[in-house]
């Protein structure tokens, strides 16, 4: 008996270091510790940088308009001082809050500020998503929803409740008609499940879905929850407001669940190839789970995640690309999402004002059944993921979103190829290059 029991244990102690080693290996890599930061040269005439685009964390493309939509900040110390989704709690004064919602021509590489009309309060600007109004035809006007990382007046009024959060973090609504120079406030939503928002999923001006990126707000706890993907702590909550019940108050009206939880570090939303499917990216975990919106028997709305795609590094805010101009020999479009070459170097880098942070950009493209029936799969995902650009931080400090515009074929003499737009919430300015797809 002793010698079975004996056996048993060292088959169990090869299984767990088996695992242990596998989700250790896994780290390390993703982590970058041992990668040397690469420079994708392009041409001079390939490369634009996009003045007055300051720290804009997200960007999302709208098709219907061929515009890209970001916010941005005005004070380039602002993700020093006072940034919660870092950690950083140095200065709560909101004089210095002053985000802005923008719009980039992705053909004049221009930028319009947009003035926030019925809004005057601070504004720290993170995840956003742009919807289409359904009241307008398509491509008239949109909904922009954005969340601001506002200080909690609790905590910093004077005699203030020293166990309140230090933030208030919130969901702001905006509408745009597109063209015009301003977005008019429509509310501010919050829910106590809403804690440390990093991303959005708009379905309507009514639902919507959040990211909870960390359980911690600081401390040790959190910096475990970066570094390890059994800390699986995070949720996606998904709100429906209630439309007349607006009071003034942020959470009149405002109803929320949990549509995915149990999972490491979610942080980026991205909309998928259908209507229902959502994309979730797991940052440091390098994952980005594809998931299907649908209801359970309550009515209550989930996220059944059906893929798992691996990328090779932290990935942040993922954007679906469709090309335009596929055809049945080529198509280009896939999951597009960037991060840091090294994410080993996120906690020494991310208090410092000027630091080289180089950057990976991922696309991964869906393998197509005639692929599979070939024998081109090489693992259980069904993606092919590249790296399609990298530089070494000297163009652009650290990245968090990147979309693909592509450009006609006919301008390029036949040549499939494509702008690439990337920003970061640490990035003095958005740039593009001109990639081949």
């Amino acid at each position: 008996m002793a010698g079975r029991l004996s056996i048993v244990v060292v088959l169990l102690a090869v299984l767990l270091g088996y695992v242990y080693n596998f989700h250790l290996r896994r780290i390390i890599h993703v982590s970058g510790a041992f990668r040397k930061p690469e420079r994708t040269e392009v041409a001079p005439g390939d490369y634009v940088t996009i003045d007055n685009t300051l720290h804009c964390e997200d960007m999302h493309y709208h098709e219907l308009s061929g515009l890209i939509f970001t916010a941005c900040e005005d004070y380039k110390g602002s993700r020093l001082t006072w940034f919660p989704p870092l950690g950083h709690f140095g200065d709560p004064s909101t004089a210095k809050m002053k985000g802005r919602l923008q719009v980039i021509d992705p053909k004049t590489f221009k930028t319009q500020i947009l003035a926030l009309e019925g809004f005057s309060g601070p504004f720290v600007t993170h995840g956003i998503d742009v919807i289409d109004d359904p009241d307008k035809p398509k491509g008239e006007a949109v909904y922009i929803f954005a969340i601001n990382h506002k200080p909690n007046s609790e905590y910093y009024r004077k005699n203030g409740d020293v166990n309140a959060a230090k933030a208030h973090s919130v969901v702001e609504l905006f509408h745009h008609v597109v063209g015009s120079d301003k977005a008019l406030h429509i509310r501010t939503i919050w829910h106590p499940l809403i804690v440390t928002p990093n991303d959005l999923f708009a379905e309507s001006p009514t639902s919507f879905f959040v990211t909870n990126d960390h359980y911690y707000r600081e401390g040790f706890l959190r910096i475990i929850e970066d570094v390890f993907p059994m800390a699986a702590w995070t949720n996606v909550i998904h709100v429906q407001l209630q439309p007349g019940l607006v009071d003034g108050s942020d959470n009149a009206g405002v109803h929320a669940s949990i549509a995915l939880d149990k999972l490491h570090n979610l942080n980026g939303l991205g909309h998928g190839r259908a209507k229902d499917e959502i994309l979730a990216n797991g940052c440091t975990s390098g994952l980005a789970h594809v998931g299907q919106i649908r209801e359970d028997k309550t009515g209550r709305k989930i996220i059944n995640v059906k893929e798992v795609v691996e990328f090779g590094s932290p990935i942040d805010n993922p954007t679906y690309f469709r090309d335009p101009y596929a055809n049945g020999t080529f198509d280009a479009s896939g999951i597009v999402s960037s991060g840091p070459t090294r994410g080993v170097d996120f906690f020494s880098n991310k208090g410092k004002e000027d630091v080289l942070d180089p950057i990976m950009v991922w696309k991964a493209s869906p393998r197509s059944r005639k692929e599979k029936e070939e024998g081109f799969v090489n693992d259980e995902q069904g993606w092919e993921v590249d790296v399609i650009f990298q530089d070494d931080g000297h163009r652009i400090r650290t990245a968090s979103a990147s979309v693909l515009v592509a450009i006609d074929p006919e301008e390029e003499g036949g040549r499939r190829r494509a702008w690439l737009f990337i920003s970061s919430y640490h990035a003095s300015r958005v740039i593009a290059v001109k990639i081949d797809l």
